[in-house]
């Protein structure tokens, strides 16, 4: 059984990932900023050590990889955090890996970003060696974090792969329920392609990844299907017997104050191609496309409208 540190252990990504593994049989080390949450306390009480500490704090560190083969960087800020960004993508990952070099048993590191460095591409399809072109701050952010990444591999031959991640949905974090609940945005006139991918899906790749991704390469995490932003969201309102979504221009959202890296993302166009992930692990997924979670999810208009 393998010996895992989940950096971010307490997030989204991060707690399904810890009780993927632990079920497995792992060893899982779990690094939170804080370890009284019902989440840490779920996941500690299933067998995870967990670890207090932040990336960004180089300090709270000192041993949190000894005797780890696997890390995985899975921690995340808001855009809207000011300058807790580059802080977390830029310092956190050259903080983590330098603890990760001095254990000097790390056999991979993977790294959870975004699709933002690809910026706004239209209708081009996007695999893992189109060049980036970010178009708002976080994109120029998470570029610099890989290239301080890469930079490692190179001068230092440190085990790193970069894993980019398109919007990740499922239980818990379903665009289904923000129709409903009319919290649903759409900016820009919704013909942009976004990448996504299921959380059951993303947890499968991470672990494939850890074992089998080849250090300094880049992987898209995205579904087989890219979707235009309108056509999703009409497909829920259709199901769903509402009224359609109404676009809100790029103009518009900045000028109502909305920071521009959350604008960026909402309404960039990333026709990602998951190609590493299928061809060099061989991964199918279980959604390859965000129509089969809606069938899934929402079954036929009948059924969606009981709901």
């Amino acid at each position: 059984m393998g010996r895992y540190l989940i950096a971010g252990a307490a997030g989204y990504t991060g707690a399904r990932l810890a009780e993927h593994l632990l079920a497995q049989g792992h060893s899982v080390r779990g690094l939170v900023r804080d370890p009284d949450t019902d989440i840490v306390q779920r996941l500690a009480a299933r067998g995870m050590a967990v670890w207090e500490g932040d990336i960004t704090r180089p300090e709270t560190l000192v041993g949190v990889a000894s005797g780890v083969e696997y890390v995985y960087n899975l921690t995340a800020r808001l855009v809207l955090e000011n300058g807790a960004v580059r802080r977390t993508f830029v310092d956190g990952n050259r903080n983590l890996i330098a603890a990760c070099s001095r254990a000097r048993t790390v056999r991979a590191y993977v790294f959870a970003g975004n699709m933002a460095p690809y910026g706004d591409r239209g209708d081009e399809w996007l695999d893992e060696d189109a060049p980036v072109a970010p178009c708002y701050p976080l994109g120029v952010t998470m570029v610099e974090a890989e290239q301080a990444i890469l930079d490692l591999v190179r001068q230092h031959n440190f085990p790193a792969i970069i894993l980019r991640a398109g919007t990740i949905y499922g239980p818990e974090r379903d665009f289904i329920d923000a129709v409903q609940n009319g919290t649903a945005t759409l900016i820009g006139d919704g013909r942009n392609f976004t990448a996504h991918i299921h959380i059951s899906d993303l947890i499968a790749a991470l672990d494939r990844l850890a074992t089998d991704g080849q250090p300094g390469a880049v992987y898209n995490a995205s579904d087989d299907e890219p979707a235009r932003m309108a056509d999703l969201y009409a497909a829920v309102c259709e199901a769903l017997d509402l009224p359609p979504l109404t676009p809100t221009s790029k103009e518009s959202a900045l000028a109502a104050g909305l920071d521009p890296s959350v604008v960026g993302m909402a309404a960039a166009s990333t026709r990602a191609r998951n190609r590493r992930l299928r061809e060099e692990l061989g991964l199918e997924l279980r959604y390859p496309s965000v129509q089969t979670w809606l069938s899934e999810r929402l079954g036929t208009r009948e059924q969606a409208l009981a709901r």
